[in-house]
């Protein structure tokens, strides 16, 4: 059978990608062969099941000739609509049309008999304020334990550290630039957690600068009391950790940033607390009476624990971390209600958004109280979720989530354009492959959600990008030790720092909002926690790293001068992407009015790549890079 739909092409489907709550969408699909063909479309929906729409048949408008069956779909609520199509022909016989294994948008492709893939159609709820202090900008990731010293620090980590704690030992790095290690017991546990003495004030110093370089907003790793360094292991959701200041400290960092164009986005772990928290309260460091010691606690209701008083429900095992229920009404309250609940605290006092740790374990009307909470507070304010995959589609425990509907997060961070871009300047991603995963993206997306997705290159969850970019060893087959040791050579660092203008331009220029991971201008190393968590090296002590800064400051160059593209253009931020195979141009005639096209290019020629990118009334920039 000769067919033929791309949902991707206005003529067979329109308008393109994520659809507007109130508006409609057609489709067509063209038939070459069998002029007596009759077609319906089969959508699906979860929870209502499935629909079968007849289309329209109209000879001869198709393609070269052929038959154009059409429909029109109106949805009436924000939705996931699934669709593909069902052909009988003029001798009775069924056959199918979808989309292409592994994929939900582009060409399709017939499956006989066959059950298809389907296409997707998001029919999203526009939001009516928006994020424009985020979506204008460029993010800065701090991990603040490990970002500077600010003053009165030595104070604040003796004062904390000097209280007696049952559980792991809490120990005080005193050379900022020891590389960061756990100390374990013969079980594999971390028996004491290290602390560099990284403050907020440490943070609030450095504004000046990072304004400079172009950063229009913080993202800061957990901030609240925890007993760890990385603070995921809450303690106590209603106060700053001793050791970074305390609550005017954080009021004054964030009025400090507004004062310079920044604002301030906090990560809220909402899955699972720390086990040794004023709410569980394991090993008896609180007055507090935690639901680990009583079934009389206030706080028991929130955690799934055994009639024996001593196994409970922990994230992913992890017993450090008990899984909290988020069903529990007092827990909700507690985090979202108002007045008084968590969220709307801390946007009180100065922060304009949340990122929500593993948000794929957090229940989608979980999710919408926290959305409406920030909204009532802050109407621009932003809730970003932690998802891994395409968020448009994300199935969690067997259930299709509604991230990007409307009433939940506003978008997500976006692993798979990291994977994409570092992969493609690797050489282990295609260039197709990479522009597929882009495109089902942008076709997936509500347009503000793509826009609002945090372009991330590298974080506190993966290696380090420089270490990545160097072409370092497979991480998979080493020991902590020889992990902690590793150092790129001259050589690998070259071509690290080729590479990472490369993916800094990319990162740039798509769509999204770009997300800088703290010391990763300024070519810090390390494979996968605790080693990407160094302290960043300011000064002339940064033991190997100061002769390369020079060179590696280029980064932050590239990225003032296109953080000025992104400010005053919708292009790098809202455009229509298009993307080409490897040696294709394409010009047209640029409409009067119209802004001129940015184009970037990366050649895939080994031993040299070339990138240039010029915008209307705007500098040419181009760099180049010899392999080595």
């Amino acid at each position: 059978m000769w067919a033929f739909h791309n949902s991707r092409s206005q003529a067979y489907r329109n308008p393109y990608g994520a659809i507007r709550l109130g508006g409609a969408v057609h489709l067509a699909i063209d038939i070459w062969d069998d002029p007596d063909a009759k077609v319906s479309c089969r959508t699906w929906v979860d929870g209502d099941g499935e629909t079968t729409i007849d289309m329209d048949a109209r000879p001869g408008e198709g393609e070269n000739g052929a038959v154009r069956h059409t429909c029109e779909l109106t949805p009436e609520r924000p939705e996931i609509i699934w669709y593909s199509f069902v052909i009988t022909r003029g001798d009775g016989h069924v056959e199918h049309y979808g989309a292409q294994r592994g994929r939900t948008g582009g060409e399709g492709q017939p499956w006989g008999d066959s059950e298809p893939a389907s296409f997707q159609i998001t029919v999203y709820k526009e939001r009516q304020t928006k994020p424009d202090w985020y979506t204008k900008g460029i993010v800065y990731q701090i991990f603040p334990d490990r970002y500077r010293r600010g003053p009165g620090w030595r104070e604040l980590c003796e004062r904390s550290l000097g209280q007696h704690r049952n559980g792991p030992d809490r120990v005080l790095r005193r050379d900022w630039y020891e590389t960061p290690a756990y100390a374990r017991d013969e079980h594999g546990r971390v028996r004491a957690w290290d602390f560099y003495g990284g403050t907020l004030l440490g943070i609030a110093e450095m504004l000046p600068s990072l304004k400079d370089m172009g950063i229009t907003a913080l993202y800061l790793n957990p901030i609240f009391e925890a007993a760890s360094n990385h603070r995921y292991d809450t303690a106590n959701y209603l106060k700053i950790d001793p050791m970074l200041g305390d609550e005017a400290d954080f009021s004054f960092l964030c009025d400090k940033a507004a004062e310079n164009g920044i604002s301030v986005i906090l990560d809220g772990v909402f899955n699972h607390t720390g086990c040794d928290s004023i709410y569980f309260n394991k090993y008896g460091n609180y007055d507090s009476v935690g639901a680990y010691q009583s079934e009389d606690s206030p706080y028991r209701s929130w955690y799934n624990i055994d009639g024996d008083g001593v196994t409970y429900c922990s994230w992913w095992g992890v017993d450090d971390l008990p899984d909290v229920d988020e069903e529990d009404p007092s827990y909700r309250k507690f985090i979202f209600g108002k007045p008084g609940g968590v969220v709307e605290k801390w946007l009180s006092l100065g922060a304009s958004g949340w990122r929500l740790d593993v948000a794929d374990e957090l229940p989608d009307d979980f999710i919408a109280g926290i959305k409406r909470a920030v909204l009532d507070t802050k109407p621009d304010g932003l809730l970003l979720g932690e998802v891994w995959e395409d968020a448009s589609n994300k199935i969690s425990y067997s259930k299709l989530r509604s991230y990007l509907l409307g009433d939940e997060l506003d978008s997500a961070m976006n692993y798979p354009v990291r994977d994409a871009v570092v992969g493609y300047v690797m050489g282990a991603v295609s260039a197709p492959a990479a522009a597929e995963k882009l495109e089902s993206l942008h076709e997936n997306y509500p347009p503000d959600a793509f826009a609002e997705a945090l372009n991330l290159m590298g974080s506190h969850d993966r290696p380090r990008l420089l270490t990545l970019l160097g072409g370092a060893l497979a991480e998979g087959g080493m020991s902590e030790h020889e992990r902690e040791v590793y150092r790129l050579n001259d050589g690998q660092r070259g071509l690290a720092k080729g590479r990472l203008w490369l993916v800094t331009l990319l990162q740039m220029t798509l769509p999204g909002v770009p997300c800088i991971y703290y010391g990763d201008e300024a070519g810090l190393e390390g494979y996968s926690d605790p080693f990407n968590r160094a302290g960043f090296p300011w000064g002339t002590r940064g033991r190997g790293l100061r002769d390369h800064l020079p060179q590696l400051r280029l980064a932050p160059s590239l990225v003032r001068l296109l953080h000025g593209w992104r400010l005053r253009g919708d292009q790098l931020r809202r455009g229509r992407v298009r993307l080409l195979p490897h040696g294709v141009r394409r010009r047209r005639r640029r409409r009067p009015g119209e802004q001129e096209p940015l184009r970037v290019a990366r050649g895939l020629d080994r031993d040299a790549w070339r990138v240039r990118l010029r915008a209307h009334r705007w500098p040419a920039l181009s760099a180049s890079r010899t392999a080595r």
